[in-house]
């Protein structure tokens, strides 16, 4: 959401990254480095165009994905091969179906959610059937999946620090299909929105930047376009450690005075994308607009999910609940006090 920036305002807090500056002699494995661990990798304008290149090197396998999930991961081209399954109350996968009907070679999307670890059980599903093909969805998780499932991993950098672009596909080995991008993404359109936020640090032209962020997402497609050259760069000079402290950091001072309304295990193990809300729908309403109105730009993952609405109401009606408080790197205790003072003044 947008919003002008009379005088006076504090500067706005969330919302898609500006340009990231590496820290000089900065140390320590890179986000890079750490999410591909050695292995070979495909770097993507986005996570849909590695995804979509993939599920066109195997033709014949039906797609499982699960109902919650962002909808813009589908895409017609694999459209006719979607199934959906369940996923159940604190967001772990709900396999029995896919494990009942699921053919060799079938691929099967895992979404690690809210930068969640995927859990024990979808691990013990990907050891019981490594005739699948498993992806694991880590585009809302910085950390780089220790607890991986041994399959496929995709990132979405974008969602997570300040770079314009990026889908990084990660093989589970040296063997497995993986795909390459074969065209050149347009760096100047994509790189707009991040350079016009770097260059307003209070936030005065909040309402052109985000309008350019917003073209920007909006024209994003499945074309199998190379990342930018600049978003590779600073994948590869930042270190990951950092940034997940910080994460980690700033959503425990959140969890110490938002406990009650957490959607999350008081103990992510990992550091979230946010920190999830779950609400009855007119005060998560009441509170977005809240919120909005003070710059503080929460977000909600997602408006619409993948999977069909009659058929799964437990998925959707978290389209309604679930509201997510921003909490990564750029932030520090202050703007936490900032956001929860703001979100129990609401509540209370």
């Amino acid at each position: 959401m947008a919003a002008d920036n009379p005088a006076g305002l504090l500067p706005p807090i969330g919302g898609f990254f500006e340009l990231h500056e590496p820290a000089l002699m900065a140390t320590g494995p890179s986000v890079l480095e750490a999410w591909s661990g050695g292995r070979p990798f495909a770097a993507f304008a986005n996570a849909r165009a590695a995804f979509a290149a993939l599920a066109a090197m195997l033709p014949a396998a039906t797609v499982w994905l699960p109902a919650f999930l962002c909808r813009d991961l589908v895409d017609p081209t694999f459209g006719a091969r979607i199934q959906f399954y369940p996923v159940e109350d604190g967001f772990a996968p709900e396999l029995a179906r896919v494990e009942a009907r699921a053919d060799p070679g079938d691929l099967v999307l895992l979404v690690a959610h809210f930068g969640l670890p995927v859990g024990p059980g979808a691990r013990a599903f990907a050891r019981r059937r490594r005739d699948l093909r498993i992806v694991e969805d880590r585009a809302q998780a910085l950390g780089p999946g220790l607890d991986s499932c041994g399959g496929y991993q995709l990132f979405s950098p974008r969602k997570l620090l300040g770079v314009a672009d990026g889908g990084i596909l990660v093989a589970p080995d040296t063997e497995a299909p993986m795909p390459q991008p074969s065209a050149m993404a347009d760096e100047t359109a994509l790189w707009r929105a991040p350079l016009l936020r770097h260059a307003d640090p209070p936030g005065a032209d909040n309402a052109q930047w985000h309008a350019a962020n917003q073209a920007k997402e909006a024209a994003m497609t499945i074309a199998p376009e190379a990342i930018t050259e600049r978003s590779l760069a600073i994948l590869s000079e930042t270190p990951i450690a950092p940034l997940a402290a910080a994460r980690l950091a700033n959503w425990r001072l959140l969890d110490a005075r938002l406990r009650r309304w957490s959607a999350l295990p008081a103990d992510p193990q990992a550091p979230p994308l946010g920190y999830v809300l779950r609400l009855e729908p007119d005060v998560r309403d009441r509170l977005l607009a809240a919120l909005h109105a003070e710059r503080i730009f929460a977000a909600v993952h997602w408006p619409q999910i993948a999977g069909p609405a009659a058929d799964f109401p437990r998925e959707t009606g978290w389209t309604r609940e679930l509201l997510t408080l921003p909490c990564d790197h750029r932030y520090g205790e202050a703007e936490m006090l900032r956001i929860s003072d703001r979100v129990m003044k609401v509540l209370r």
